[in-house]
Parts: C-alpha cells; sequence; structure tokens
C-alpha cells in the first residue's frame, strides 16, 4: 500500500479508538516506559505535545519531570527542519499552521544533549522497527545523525507484524519499539 493510502486508512483506525482504550493503553505504556534503561539513564528526553490520535504524552512530560529529566519539544523549522527546544509546564506554546501546538520561546537544545527521543507516528513494524510518520519527513532528517536512543510508543493499533507500507532507504529506523501489552479491552 501506498503510503498516503496508508496514512488515510491508519488516521481513521486511530479515530475509532474508544477514549477508555486510549487512557488505559497509555497508562500501560508509560509503566513500560519507565522500566526501561534508556528512560531511567536520559537526562534530557525529547517529546510532542501529541494530537488527540497519538499517544498522550502530558503524562510522560510530568513523570519526566517528577524524575528531574529535562523535557524538550520539537520547533518546525523552514526547508522541514526542526529543533528541540526546552519545555516546563509552563512554557508558552503556539499552534502552528499543522495544528500541533510548539514552543515560542527558548533556545534550541544541541541534539548530542539529547539521551532519548519519543518518536512519533502513525504505525511501526515489529520485525524492523521501522515507522510511517505524518509525511514531511521532519523525524526522518533530525534522527539521520541521532545518536541518542530513538524510542516508540505505540498503541496495539499502531503496531504491525511487518510495515504495511513502503520502507525507504531515507526512512530512519528506531532503536525500540513499545507496544500497549495484550489484555488491554478496547470497550467502553
Amino acid at each position: 500500500m501506498e503510503k498516503k493510502a496508508f496514512r488515510q486508512q491508519q488516521l481513521a483506525r486511530l479515530q475509532q479508538m474508544t477514549p477508555a482504550s486510549r487512557q488505559v493503553q497509555t497508562a500501560n505504556l508509560l509503566a513500560q516506559l519507565t522500566q526501561t534503561s534508556a528512560w531511567q539513564q536520559a537526562q534530557t528526553i525529547a517529546v510532542t505535545i501529541s494530537s488527540p490520535i497519538e499517544v498522550n504524552t502530558q503524562p510522560i512530560m510530568a513523570a519526566a519531570w517528577a524524575a528531574g529529566k529535562n523535557v524538550v519539544i520539537p520547533q518546525t523549522l523552514p526547508h522541514r527542519q526542526m529543533a528541540f527546544l526546552p519545555h516546563t509546564a509552563t512554557s508558552p506554546l503556539a499552534r502552528t499552521k499543522f495544528g500541533i501546538l510548539e514552543p515560542t520561546t527558548g533556545t534550541p537544545v544541541d541534539k548530542s544533549k539529547i539521551d532519548l527521543i519519543l518518536v512519533p507516528g502513525l504505525g511501526y513494524s515489529l520485525d524492523r522497527h521501522a515507522r510511517i510518520g505524518f509525511g514531511g519527513g521532519y523525524y526522518d532528517r533530525y534522527l539521520a545523525d541521532f545518536t541518542g536512543t530513538k524510542l516508540t510508543l505505540a498503541y496495539r493499533e499502531m503496531a504491525f507484524k511487518t510495515a504495511q507500507w513502503p520502507v525507504d532507504d531515507y526512512d530512519i529506523l528506531l532503536d525500540t519499539l513499545l507496544v500497549a501489552e495484550d489484555g488491554v479491552d478496547d470497550k467502553d
């Protein structure tokens, strides 16, 4: 399936998830994440401010702050580039043309200072840790020379045995993929 068609199909699938399932799966993923050595050893964690169809990142940021970790979030730049800026619970944010919240102030953090990036997306393959994002290529460009840990949290609905989309040479593979464990019910 072509990437564009897969994205449309996957967006529709994710929009059908119940709020209860999202909440339970998010809690399960946070519990898994905080048990990883990547999380435990990280001082600076990069994360997005999630959209309604993504794993909720607010509890992740709260857990990071409670653990004394630095949180950085992305700001999009011209030419499909991005930088990560420090983020606290009181940082000013603005909505972009893509509808996502980004920082409006702060100094970009050098990527060598970021220990762990929680990479967003729509789908992930269990076999190769390939991902399909929203189509802008921002993360693939940023991750091309990133040396820290690339980790993703995935609802069960985001995980596929093998990629159902073409995986290109420029697509950056993830180091770790955590999927909400079985037994999480998708009923209200």
